[in-house]
């Protein structure tokens, strides 16, 4: 104490803070001493009064100190405080009567900085350095109910403004802007109050969900954007992601199918749902989604190739079963089906050739094969020679 009272008198701040941090830190019975955090947050005010000072003067400002000192004087208030409660309750545990000496002065020395670590947060937001920012909002928004800002009525003295949600956005963007998933979920459902960002930070949530391995809220997030915010595609496709990987490919059918009850008109969708029609083998469907691409944009060669691939496919099938002797009345009927399948295959992939020449993996192989099975030997040459 001869040392922390020789350097504030000198006006040696710094030095004078110094002493009381090693001296918490080599003696157990300082580091319980909440008197010597109250003396360091003196030590630190002076710091943040002589770079105040600074600033007001325009006389080399540094602006980042300043901030810094006022975070250091929050963390040694609180820690005061802490430490002090620690002390209070040993001492009714052994029968004393104990009041608290320090948490009012604790709280009345934050008090005038409370906008500034608001402000230090924009800063360091407004500079990209997002890892800082959210230190500061994450101080701010955790204090707002710090028992040092309680009057002995209980009542807050706070007058912090109705900020609580513009805050946990600007700390979730941070958050996520520096990888510190635990900061986006910390905030993330007091942010979705703003409307007029809850549809970024719904995705950004389900990323942050998906880092953290939540799938459940990762799914909940995802699922809330899909309801709310149709015209948005990423949730769409997130979810279409998940259940493919997951080899759930209904749910994925039901995101696509209501979104083409939605955007009845918008190709993209109706491919999608034939896509997952197909993973699920339930082809006529897959056609008639197919169907519809090619309604809507007749020279769409990538849902031809489609319907000429399911055509393909049930050829195949049909042909494995195709198991009836010569002699069998059906044999005729059966053979004509299947032949029907392979011209249906055949007219699609040539469709696709027609508006996509030079994407032949969409219609080549089928071709290919199509034309043989067809006997069609002179197309099946050309398409050789064009190989």
């Amino acid at each position: 104490m001869k040392s922390y009272r020789t350097c504030m008198k000198e006006s040696n701040f710094t030095q004078a803070r110094q002493v009381l941090v090693d001296a918490i830190k080599k003696h157990p019975e300082a580091a319980a001493d909440a008197q010597l955090y109250r003396y360091q947050m003196d030590a630190i005010n002076e710091l943040i009064g002589q770079e105040n000072r600074k600033i007001y003067l325009n006389n080399k400002p540094d602006t980042v100190s300043y901030f810094n000192y006022i975070y250091q004087l929050y963390s040694v208030g609180l820690q005061c405080d802490s430490v002090e409660q620690v002390n209070l309750q040993a001492a009714r545990e052994a029968g004393k009567k104990a009041k608290s000496k320090l948490r009012s002065e604790v709280g009345q020395m934050l008090l005038p900085y409370r906008n500034n670590v608001l402000g230090a947060g924009k800063f360091h937001y407004a500079k990209k350095d997002y890892s800082n920012a959210f230190r500061y909002f994450d101080l701010y928004m955790q204090t707002k109910s710090a028992a040092v800002f309680l009057d002995p009525k209980g009542n807050s003295i706070l007058s912090d403004p109705d900020d609580n949600a513009s805050v946990a956005v600007l700390a979730v963007l941070s958050a996520y802007a520096s990888d510190n998933h635990r900061g986006v979920a910390t905030y993330l459902n007091q942010s979705l109050a703003d409307q007029n960002l809850r549809s970024q930070l719904l995705e950004v949530g389900s990323k942050s969900m998906a880092a953290l391995g939540d799938t459940a809220r990762m799914l909940q997030l995802l699922d809330d954007g899909f309801d709310n915010y149709p015209e948005k595609d990423y949730f769409l496709m997130a979810l279409t992601k998940h259940y493919n990987d997951h080899g759930d490919y209904a749910q994925a059918l039901r995101r696509a199918v209501r979104m083409t009850e939605v955007y009845p008109l918008k190709r993209d969708y109706w491919y999608l749902a034939g896509k997952e029609c197909i993973l699920l083998s339930r082809w006529d469907e897959a056609l008639a989604a197919f169907g519809k691409c090619v309604e809507i944009q007749a020279d769409d060669a990538e849902a031809h190739s489609a319907i000429g691939s399911i055509y393909l496919q049930q050829a195949h099938d049909a042909y494995a079963n195709f198991n009836v002797p010569l002699s069998d009345p059906t044999y005729t009927k059966q053979k004509a089906a299947i032949n029907t399948l392979y011209k249906q295959s055949c007219a699609a992939y040539e469709k696709a050739r027609k508006f996509a020449e030079d994407r032949t993996d969409l219609w080549l192989d089928g071709l290919r094969e199509t034309y043989f099975k067809l006997n069609r030997g002179r197309e099946l040459r050309a398409l050789e020679r064009k190989k």
